[in-house]
């Protein structure tokens, strides 16, 4: 029996991500690239349980519905520009990331028992980051929704 699909699901989408083609240039990783980060990346960040609900209240093993936020978080970064072209770079990048799940919401079928992913919406933080330029970074948010038996 499955207990969660995060796992799976993280990646299958990292598979998808990277072959993308408006971000094959740039750094997409499992996790947060840390001081290995290039000037402009992406990486799948948090998870956010939403809870394992029954799917019926029949006796013997019960099959449950898993909810749960996934975050995929965009990077910036760029002494030539201004801040305002590098948040636009930066939802550029998001807007592909946003593209691969609303073109494949069940990530092609690679994850048994996810139902869909799709954006749930964006947060976005930018500064001036003084001698290393602006920064811009933005969190897309999905949900996802899984049947596990």
């Amino acid at each position: 029996m499955a207990s969660t699909t995060i796992y799976e699901v993280k990646a299958a989408l990292l598979t998808k991500l990277k072959a993308d083609s408006t971000l094959t240039a740039i750094q997409v990783t499992y996790g947060d690239p840390g001081g290995a980060a290039r000037r402009e990346h992406v990486f799948i960040g948090d998870v956010t349980a939403g809870g394992q609900d029954p799917e019926s209240l029949s006796s013997g093993r019960r099959r449950r519905i898993e909810n749960y936020t996934l975050d995929v978080i965009v990077s910036v970064q760029s002494k030539p520009q201004g801040l305002q072209e590098n948040e636009e770079r930066a939802f550029v990048l998001a807007a592909a990331v946003e593209n691969v799940v609303a073109d494949y919401p069940t990530l092609s079928d690679a994850v048994t028992g996810l139902m869909f992913m799709e954006c749930s919406g964006m947060s976005v933080s930018s500064n001036e980051a003084g001698i290393d330029g602006p920064h811009s970074v933005i969190t897309v948010h999905f949900q996802v929704k899984a049947r596990l038996s």
